[in-house]
């Protein structure tokens, strides 16, 4: 037998005081709870609950048939995705119309818990639709591209392998300043080192350029952050984002060279100086979301405007969202030129090459500066042409152009009015010409005036502005090889046939060889109107 103790002993005596108490707490009735026995009202509420989750558990299971919810597309987890399909909500077949249809319940009677599960799955399907269209497989917003035009049908498939193999070193360029986007482009690599993985790559520098407050490309106005964060967007699966270094950049072409750490199984592109006006290419360019924009058209001819530098050819084309910097290539997948203005305008291979020359033996662009805006005798109507060549017994040259523009600025002073003197008014006009010939340019000094032709330089026959500008990089070279210096001159010499009084000359100009900006300046000059007479402090000449 088990010892006790003594206090448990006495505890558990029937007449003890303990065991008194013990018996009247369990006689005494415990107080009701909820949990215990709620009322009637409060079980049917809970029940209901009940019932309504427990429906909608088995609608889920009832209309589904898979789990709606996957991984995102861009996930790296490897489980096989579920099968899409469209939740079915069961529905009891009431008999059948006239036609033969089935007659199903009327949603008004079925439960709301099924309806509410039903459409729950139903956004569940969309969202899930939704992510697999985003695969690139799937993708129905891609823009179209030129080679599916029925014109293009005979040299689809070999354009189009042309196009993708050029298409692996075409790549977008985004500028941020102070971690904000600024500006989009689209570039290339020209040069790679297999052994440290670096490449260069061109572009536009309108890509650091934001701002340009003038249409007119010869005020160099242009506002550029050569400090400007600038990221390359890298063709791999991951749409990877690498930082790119700037090497160079050069006002005067807006040309832009970048250095870019990645690794590259591909070729990259080669330039080809050979170009033939109405020859046919195509731009490549990188949208936003990185795909690739493709377009055809042939070269034009067409010459700059007066607003745009002499370096530019054109393609009859419109040039599409971030193609600035992007590759002009032929057939063979060559590059013809650089896409650089916003009129389809291009920077061709010859240029480019020049330019890339001089930057990497001289560590600048530098260029002679000669102060005029020209334009070709080529490009003109044959009409026009014709005209030129049975007055002046000149076929090609370039022509020294002229646009004149008047803005008047009214300037009213009142004067103080009173006995001794007379109220009157000043009116201050400016009249702005835009020349071709820059104000105080050595081309100014010697006469070259609007409508003379200009043929020959240093004894070369130019016929168009391009030619012009690849000529004087090469005398800019050939000078700086003999020991000169930057923004010194050189003395060129000019074969002008003047149209004024139809005679030919020839004339040596002083000209800059610098590696800034061209600036060819507006010359005024003020007209004042006085009382009773007009005074002016430039002399005119009838033309």
């Amino acid at each position: 037998m088990a010892p006790t103790s003594p206090q448990r002993e006495r505890g558990e005596g029937s007449g003890s005081r303990s065991a008194r108490k013990s018996r009247r707490r369990q006689r005494t009735p415990t107080p009701l709870t909820w949990t215990e026995s709620p009322p009637p009202s409060q079980r049917a509420k809970r029940k209901k609950r009940k019932d309504h989750k427990q429906d909608q558990e088995g609608a889920r299971a009832a209309v589904s048939g898979s789990d709606l919810a996957e991984h995102d597309s861009s996930g790296a987890s490897s489980a096989v995705s579920s099968p899409i399909r469209w939740p079915l909500l069961c529905r009891t077949v009431k008999g059948e119309d006239a036609s033969g249809r089935k007659v199903f319940e009327p949603f008004i009677k079925i439960k709301h818990s099924l309806v509410d599960a039903y459409e729950e799955m139903k956004f569940k399907y969309h969202e899930k639709r939704a992510r697999q269209l985003k695969l690139v497989t799937l993708h129905q917003h891609v823009s179209v591209s030129c080679l599916v035009n029925q014109e293009l049908l005979s040299t689809r498939d070999s354009a189009t392998k042309t196009v993708l193999k050029a298409a692996k070193v075409v790549m977008g360029l985004s500028s941020y300043v102070d971690g904000k986007l600024m500006t989009r482009a689209t570039g290339f690599l020209f040069d790679w080192d297999n052994e440290s993985k670096v490449g260069t790559l061109l572009t536009s520098a309108l890509l650091i350029c934001p701002k340009s407050p003038s249409a007119d490309e010869w005020m160099g106005a242009g506002e550029y952050i050569p400090e400007a964060e600038v990221r390359v967007h890298l063709l791999d699966r991951d749409d990877t984002m690498v930082a790119a270094e700037l090497l160079h950049y050069d006002k005067n072409y807006n040309l832009a060279l970048f250095k870019v750490d990645m690794n590259l199984s591909a070729e990259v592109l080669r330039f080809r100086s050979e170009l033939k006006f109405g020859q046919e290419v195509f731009l490549l360019g990188r949208d936003k979301d990185l795909y690739l924009n493709i377009d055809h058209g042939h070269v034009q001819y067409a010459d700059s405007s007066q607003y745009e530098r002499h370096h530019y050819m054109f393609l009859n084309c419109v040039l599409r969202e971030c193609g600035l910097g992007g590759p002009v290539i032929d057939l063979n997948g060559e590059v013809m030129g650089m896409v650089n203005s916003r009129r389809t305008g291009f920077i061709p291979s010859a240029t480019i090459q020049k330019c890339i020359h001089m930057w990497k033996k001289f560590n600048c662009i530098p260029r002679l500066h000669i102060g005029m805006k020209l334009s070709a005798i080529k490009f003109l109507d044959p009409i026009q042409i014709e005209a030129i060549s049975r007055k002046c017994n000149i076929d090609e040259g370039l022509i020294v152009q002229h646009v004149q523009v008047l803005t008047a600025i009214l300037l009213n002073m009142s004067l103080c009015f009173n006995l001794f003197l007379l109220v009157h008014i000043i009116n201050v006009i400016y009249c702005q010409s835009e020349p071709q010939v820059s104000e105080g340019s050595s081309a100014e000094r010697q006469g070259i005036r609007t409508g003379d032709i200009l043929q020959c330089w240093n004894g070369v026959y130019i016929s168009t502005t391009v030619e012009l500008e690849n000529h004087l990089l090469k005398i800019a070279e050939e000078h700086l090889d003999k020991g000169n210096k930057r923004d010194s001159n050189v003395e060129v010499e000019v074969a002008i046939f003047q149209i004024r009084n139809g005679l030919d000359c020839t004339k040596k100009l002083a000209v800059k060889v610098s590696d800034e900006i061209e600036v060819v300046p507006r010359g005024t000059y003020p007209v004042f109107a006085g009382i009773g007479k007009l005074t002016s402090l430039s002399a005119f000449s009838c033309y």
